[in-house]
């Protein structure tokens, strides 16, 4: 073997390598999100920070919308402008008891939504933080929806308008 290709196939065994390396580190990371079944939940909105429990109606709404929102999720790199236009906290108030002989991946967790309608920081419209505990850890995922994909959750806040604030 000349000494050209003995250094070319040593190059590329040293890239193979940290690619693998690397690969090997965030290849947990790169999981699709899954989401803790949902029992209840409440909408925090407003600049009042009103609270509310979902209807019945409106948890159906938000089930079917977070069964096809399994991809798109990536870690939040950079923090936000604000605490977000409004909250929907998931499997709040429950009674570990009550669920303690289901596996735990069907017990439900809690975990929240953030949700920018554009009211504070226009840039950040349809955007969503799923905040949720993973392994023992608090993590925070982001996802950036078009306008038609936020619609269901938009709705859900946009029919008990708060009534805006001016700038002084």
């Amino acid at each position: 073997m000349r000494k050209q290709n003995l250094f070319l196939t040593l190059i590329l065994i040293f890239c193979f390598s940290v690619v693998g390396g690397i690969w090997l580190l965030v290849r947990q990371k790169l999981s699709p999100i899954s989401f803790s079944p949902i029992v209840n939940a409440e909408l925090t909105f407003g600049f009042t920070k009103k609270t509310r429990s979902l209807a019945s109606q409106e948890l159906i709404i938000v089930k079917n919308w977070i069964g096809r929102q399994g991809s798109g999720w990536e870690p939040l790199r950079t923090n936000p402008p604000s605490l977000g236009d409004a909250e929907l906290r998931f499997n709040v108030g429950l009674d570990k008891q009550v669920y303690q002989n289901l596996p735990y991946n069907q017990r439900p967790q809690p975990f929240s939504f953030i949700l920018w309608l554009g009211l504070n920081q226009a840039d950040w419209n349809n955007k969503i933080f799923l905040e949720k505990n993973v392994n023992g850890q608090d993590t925070v995922f982001f996802k950036n929806c078009n306008s038609e994909e936020f619609q269901p959750l938009r709705g859900l806040v946009e029919q008990y308008r708060d009534q805006r604030v001016d700038i002084p």
